[in-house]
């Protein structure tokens, strides 16, 4: 009866110790990463959300398939920046259709566009498909 009562003594005391022992060590510190945005931190998204204040405009160019073209199916897909100005620049094509004449219509009528003024909102990397309606 004594040595169990020893046992569980012992066994007792070697788990406070080991608790005392493990509240006390270090918590792992904090790694250098960008902090994530609070959901109370507050974006200005009506002041930061673009908008096209400079229509696109097309010419009516006739579209020309030239020898060797040969749809692939896809309307063009161009990507292009918007600056804090509303500038836009950057502009690429990202997938082709395959006529060099509609990929053209695609690029300038991104090129054409300006939206507003968005100070201190960074600048928006966006991409769009363009479907060009011949009717």
């Amino acid at each position: 009866m004594y040595l169990r009562f020893m046992g569980v003594f012992f066994l007792s005391f070697g788990l406070l110790i080991l608790v005392l022992l493990l509240g006390n060590l270090p918590t792992a510190q904090p790694q250098n990463k960008p902090q994530q945005p609070k959901a109370d931190q507050s974006y200005p998204v009506k002041q930061c959300t673009p908008r096209i204040v400079k229509k696109p405009s097309y010419d009516h160019k006739p579209i020309h398939i030239r020898k060797g073209e040969k749809s692939t199916g896809f309307t063009p897909l161009v990507a292009y920046d918007i600056l804090e100005s509303g500038e836009v620049v950057n502009v690429h094509l990202k997938r082709s259709s395959g006529i060099q004449d509609i990929d053209n219509i695609a690029l300038g009528w991104i090129r054409s566009r300006t939206y507003n003024s968005r100070p201190g909102c960074g600048v928006i990397e966006s991409q769009e498909g363009v479907t060009i309606d011949f009717h």
